[in-house]
């Protein structure tokens, strides 16, 4: 009967181990399975994104050669609205404002003796015979050490009465052209070249690769004459696809997307290492949830990657319309003021060109009657702008309705050959709902009983203003030993102090600007619209020597004040960030003796 047992016990003890054996097996080789498995679909996901990044990268690169060829029509459509023939002297100036809303095209105008001349006539005549022809073209790639580099230009006949007398050109770099879209992040490293219909290397990052064939690049990296084939006909037969072959150091993955010229497309590849397979069960178990989780991130960036393709294409679409924007033009010599034709769409003008306006005795009924005279000293000193500096401010401008409405400026001065500012040029940005919303901070803000400054609440319409008009100076001021001024003459005096600095600082300071108390002898000053140092020093020394100067009634108070100033955007964009690099400097200041002003 024992016997029986143990025999009983041994034969289940067996059949336990060839069951776990075999359930072991079967869960090896469903996790070898699904490990295969997992591995096709990263390959088909990596495949995917890929293909998704070079697809945002080719319809880039055509959205910017399309937007270079509307704003060359735009630019067109303004100058052939003047009465005025084309001449180098007004136009040029017109079509240098267009720079300053994309910088990553260059604008420009030359006449027909300036084409006839040029470089890229010389390197493609039959494209310069186009042009002097009335043709709107895009180049091939054009370059040279003449030309600095390798560009792509989209130029634009100009006439008047019937005959091309000069060329509308943007000049856009080979390299920009090629860097419209991010790579993915899954490949340690991407290349990217132009290429044409059949396989030929237009431009790549590396000068070696123009004008070698795809086929051969993939053949220094390990592609077969098989695989080459197939990727041959797959890459003529689709304008959008994908190719993978398997060289000996891993996988590469090709894409490629047409631009929409010439027949272009955008061909990115990488090299990704093999993944190796470890029968070990926890290896195996590893492998599984890792492909998992990488699976999971790659569905959500995905469906990441065409948002942003969604947002790329809306914002090309708006940057195409921008002839709503306003432009401007005022000439020193003759004292005018011209805005471009869209201005009468939306502003009260009786002409488009204003005289005398920086002559005191003239008023015009477009400016705010208390901006007038900001206007005009603005336009006074333009001899002083510093050259390739772009400077921002801001006024109202009358509607049609007849309300006025605050509009952002931006502009810059233009140097004549004898070193003088001929012209200023700008654009003109309506901000009306930015500028309510600050007027909704203003009635939130509480004021300095004492003073009439704002109290601290002025920090947040610092932090308004700098959303409007990123360039400013912040300045911050502190009372030099204020507490023995309160112990030597009593608390009326210590107010009676303050309330006289108040006073300084709102005679110092434009009633635009924004001035705060913020402390005990605290106070700061946002001084909007420029961050030039030659301005700021200017202020600042002013500051002191009328605090040097100040004299109470009945009081021998020496006053003075320390002063730590940064500008924005060089050192942030926020009142913190401002504030506390100003801050930094003040105490500069304080270790050297009180008493004076630190521009970082």
């Amino acid at each position: 009967m024992v016997q029986k047992k143990k025999w009983n016990t041994a034969w289940r003890a067996v059949l336990f181990t060839v069951c776990g054996g075999v359930l072991l097996l079967v869960l090896l080789l469903m996790l070898i399975l699904r490990y295969h498995a997992m591995e096709i679909e990263l390959d088909r996901m990596l495949t995917e994104s890929l293909t998704a990044h070079t697809t945002e990268a080719g319809e880039g690169a055509g959205y910017l050669l399309h937007y270079a060829e509307t704003a060359l029509k735009n630019a067109g459509l303004l100058i052939q609205e003047d009465a005025r023939s084309p001449d180098k002297s007004w136009v040029v100036p017109m079509v240098e404002t267009f720079n300053l809303v994309d910088n990553r095209m260059e604008l420009s105008y030359l006449d027909r003796e300036d084409m006839l001349s040029s470089h890229w006539g010389g390197q493609d005549p039959e494209l310069l015979d186009r042009v002097l022809r009335g043709e709107a073209v895009v180049s091939q790639a054009l370059g040279g050490p003449q030309m600095k580099g390798i560009y792509i230009i989209a130029a634009r006949p100009l006439t008047w009465e019937g005959v091309t007398v000069g060329a509308l050109l943007a000049r856009i770099e080979a390299s920009t052209l090629l860097h419209q879209g991010t790579h993915s992040t899954f490949f340690h490293s991407v290349n990217s070249v132009i290429a044409s219909g059949d396989g030929q290397v237009v431009y790549g990052s590396s000068p070696d690769t123009s004008g070698v064939s795809l086929v051969d690049l993939g053949a220094e990296n390990g592609i077969t004459e098989q695989e080459a084939k197939v990727f041959t006909a797959a890459y003529q037969e689709e304008e959008t696809g994908s190719f993978r072959y398997e060289p000996a150091g891993g996988r590469f993955y090709v894409a490629w997307a047409p631009v929409g010229y010439h027949g272009w497309r955008v061909v990115q590849f990488s090299q990704s290492p093999s993944v190796k397979i470890d029968h070990s069960t926890t290896v195996q178990t590893t492998v599984m949830l890792i492909s998992l989780a990488v699976c999971a991130i790659l569905a959500v960036l995905a469906w990441r990657q065409r948002s942003r393709l969604a947002e790329e294409k809306m914002r090309y679409n708006k940057l195409a319309q921008f002839r709503d924007t306003l432009l401007f033009e005022y000439n020193v010599k003759d004292d005018s003021l011209e805005f471009t034709s869209n201005a009468l769409d939306s502003l009260e003008l009786k002409s488009l060109r204003l005289t005398g306006v920086t002559n005191k005795a003239n008023s015009f009924s477009v400016f705010h009657p208390d901006d007038m005279e900001h206007v005009q000293h603005i336009l006074r000193s333009a001899g002083q702008m510093s050259e390739g500096q772009i400077e921002h401010d801001r006024i109202r401008l009358k509607k049609q309705g007849g309300e006025y409405n605050w509009y952002r400026s931006q502009y810059k001065a233009i140097y004549g050959p004898d070193g003088h500012v001929e012209q200023v040029i700008g654009t003109l940005t309506d901000i009306s709902t930015q500028i309510v919303r600050e007027i909704e901070l203003r009635k939130q803000a509480q004021l300095d009983p004492l003073t009439g400054l704002y109290n601290r609440a002025g920090v947040k319409l610092i932090n308004a203003r700098l959303e409007q008009i990123s360039r400013g100076v912040l300045f911050m001021m502190d009372l030099d030993d204020f507490k023995s001024v309160n112990d030597s003459f009593g608390h009326a005096a210590g107010d009676q102090l303050l309330t006289a600095i108040a006073g300084i600082l709102t005679e110092t300071f434009r009633a635009d600007d924004i001035v705060a108390r913020v402390g005990g002898d605290e106070f700061v000053a946002f001084l909007s619209g420029s961050d030039s140092r030659r301005l700021s020093e200017q202020k600042g020394q002013e500051l002191l020597e009328r605090v040097r100067n100040l004299r109470l009634e009945g009081m021998d108070i020496r006053a003075s004040v320390s002063i730590g100033a940064a500008g924005a955007p060089t050192y942030g964009s926020t009142y913190e960030e401002l504030s506390a690099v100003a801050d930094e400097a003040l105490y500069e200041v304080k270790n050297k003796g009180k008493g004076g002003f630190c521009l970082k």
